[in-house]
C-alpha cells in the first residue's frame, strides 16, 4: 500500500508520532543500524540460551523442568540437537529477513527509539520459545537417534510449512508494495493488487504465520495457540488501528472504498 507500516512485530506509536514519521521521508540511519544490528543479533543470543544452560536456568528458577542434555542430545549444529538447530535457523532468517527489510526496502525515518522497541519485541518473542522448546524438550517422544529428520516429528515439518509460507508472504507483500509506489503513475493511490487484494495487511499476516511456525517447532501446541492470539490481538488492537485512522485520514474516500473492496484486515473471510 502506499504507506508505510510500523516496524514489523510492535505495536505503532502514539497516533502523532507514528505520522510523523510517515511524513518524514529523510531515513534515521543510526536508526536502521541499530534496527539491522539487532535484528541479526537475536539468532546469536538464542544460540547462547540454548548452548549456556541459560534457559535451563531460568526454567528452574521458576520450578520448571528443564535439561541441558536434552538441548544438545541428537544430530544437529554447533553443539545443538535437532529441535535447536532448526529454531535457530530459523531465528537467523527472520532477522536477516528484517535486516534486509530496513535497509533496503523501508524508505520511512524510523529513530533508535522505534528499532529498539522492535528490536525488543521480537528478541522477547523470541526467547520465549527458546523457553518453551527447552521445557517440551523434557518430554517430548521424539527420538534423539539417527539422521536429523529422524529426529524431528510433524509439528517440526508443519512449523517449517509455516514459517516459509510467512516469510514469503511478508517479502512478497512489502517488494511488490514497493515497487508499486515507485511507479510515477501510481501516485496519491492505495495499492488494492496481489495480495493487498486479498487483505488490508498482508504483510501482518505473513508475520503472524512465521512467527506460528517457529512456536509450533517448539513442539508445543498449547504455545502455538497462545503466542498466535497474542500476536493477532496486538496487531489488532494496536497497529491495525492506528493505520486505518491514518489512511481514513489521509485518503478518505479511496480508503474507505477499498475497505468495502477488501474487507478483511489480516485474516481472509474471518478478520
Amino acid at each position: 500500500m502506499s504507506y508505510e507500516k510500523p516496524l514489523p512485530g510492535v505495536n505503532p506509536q502514539p497516533k502523532g508520532h507514528l505520522s510523523q514519521h510517515r511524513l518524514d521521508p529523510n531515513r534515521s540511519v543510526p536508526g536502521a543500524i541499530t534496527f539491522a544490528l539487532g535484528r541479526v543479533s537475536d539468532a546469536p543470543l538464542q544460540y547462547l540460551m540454548f548452548t549456556q544452560g541459560w534457559a535451563v536456568k531460568g526454567l528452574t528458577a521458576v520450578g520448571l523442568r528443564a535439561s541441558n542434555l536434552l538441548i544438545t542430545a541428537g544430530p544437529g549444529v554447533a553443539d545443538l540437537g535437532p529441535i535447536p538447530t532448526l529454531l535457530t535457523g530459523m531465528y537467523a532468517v527472520a532477522g536477516l529477513r528484517h535486516a534486509y527489510w530496513v535497509l533496503f526496502t523501508n524508505a520511512y525515518n524510523w529513530p533508535p527509539s522505534a528499532a529498539l522497541e522492535v528490536v525488543g519485541y521480537n528478541t522477547f518473542m523470541s526467547t520465549l520459545n527458546t523457553l518453551v522448546a527447552v521445557n517440551a524438550l523434557t518430554s517430548s517422544p521424539l527420538p534423539i537417534l539417527g539422521d536429523f529428520t529422524d529426529c524431528i516429528g510433524w509439528k517440526q515439518w508443519a512449523g517449517l510449512a509455516l514459517f516459509g509460507i510467512g516469510i514469503s508472504m511478508e517479502i512478497v507483500a512489502e517488494e511488490s508494495r514497493k515497487s508499486f509506489k515507485k511507479d510515477p503513475k501510481n501516485k496519491g493511490k492505495i495499492d488494492d493488487t496481489g495480495l493487498w487484494s486479498v487483505v488490508r495487511h498482508p504483510n501482518y499476516l505473513g508475520y503472524t504465520l512465521w512467527r506460528a511456525g517457529i512456536t509450533l517447532t517448539t513442539g508445543s501446541l498449547i504455545a502455538t495457540a497462545a503466542l498466535t492470539a497474542f500476536q493477532v490481538l496486538t496487531f489488532t488492537s494496536g497497529g491495525i488501528p492506528g493505520i486505518s485512522s491514518y489512511m481514513s485520514s489521509k485518503y478518505g474516500k479511496q480508503w474507505t472504498d477499498y475497505t468495502r473492496r477488501v474487507p478483511s484486515a489480516i485474516i481472509p473471510g474471518i478478520l
